[in-house]
Parts: C-alpha cells; structure tokens; sequence
C-alpha cells in the first residue's frame, strides 16, 4: 500500500492500514485488532518521542496497543483505575510506570516491591523506575495516562538462563 502522505510518518501510515483492515467488507461486524508494534522504542530519540506521543494519542480510541522491545513490553494506561493480570514465569520482575507526556500524576498501585497511595509522580518529582512485580495481579490507579512497562523473560541465544 502506498501512501505519498508527506506529514504522516510511516507508524501512522502502518494504523492507518490497520484501520483499513478492520474495516473488513462492508455489512461485516467491525473489529478492532489488538496491536503489537515492534521495536520503536530505542534508537533516534526524536523517532522514539514520536513513538510514545502517538501511542498516548492512540489510547482515546484504540484499546490494545503494545510496544515490544528486546527486552521489554510497555504501553499507555489511561487515566483511571486497571487491574492487569500477569504471568510472571515470561514478565518481570522489572517494571516501571512514568508519566510521560503528562506534566503529573497521582499514582496508587498494588502487587508491587514499593507500592504507593495517592503519590505524585512527574518527571520534576518522582518516577517508579526499576519497581519490581510482588504478584500476578497488578493494580494501578493514575490520575493522568502513564506508560507501564516490564521487563520480558526471554532467553537469548547463547545465554545460560
């Protein structure tokens, strides 16, 4: 598919193709697939911004989209109150919540190392960086989007572990 869009970049030419997709022939129900985006997250610092800035934006009307890296797995929680149900035999046992894109945000979590009640988190404050998963079940409340991310268990090629 091309698309000669010059203010579009190709993560938004590659949704707007999904949206085409889901679409599906006409009188069919519509479905929204769940997304998983490959890498984006490393690199260029300014394709990496762009990355995250989309993907926030994304979250008002997509709701399930991830971004995978080699070693992680993170995406946008709208503000609000989740529970994430977790397998930790493949996730973990680092993660992380920021409020990036948001000037602040009002955080409480459990199932966490350090949980925390009604904390603000921003990056002139404090961030929960290098947190690690307590349970399966993971509560997250936020009073602004947060990126989650955690750390993926996946054995490298050639490594002991």
């Amino acid at each position: 598919m091309e698309d000669y869009d010059l203010n579009a970049t190709d993560l938004m030419k590659s949704f707007k193709a999904i949206q085409e997709l889901e679409k599906g022939i006409p009188g069919d129900e519509y479905q929204e697939y769940s997304v998983i985006v490959l890498g984006g997250l490393s690199g260029r610092v300014d394709q990496t911004v762009h990355t995250m800035s989309y993907i926030q934006k994304l979250r008002k009307t997509r709701r399930e989209t991830f971004v995978v890296m080699d070693e992680n797995v993170s995406w946008v929680l709208d503000e609000g109150e989740h529970t994430i149900h977790l397998d930790r035999s493949f996730l973990g046992p680092t993660c992380g919540l920021l409020p990036v894109g948001v000037a602040s945000t009002v955080l409480s979590m459990t199932g966490l190392k350090w949980n925390w009640t009604d904390h603000p988190s921003s990056f002139d404050g404090d961030v929960s960086t290098s947190n690690w998963l307590d349970s399966d079940d993971i509560f997250i409340k936020t009073s602004n989007p947060i990126w989650w991310t955690i750390e993926l268990k996946l054995s490298r090629a050639g490594s002991s572990s």
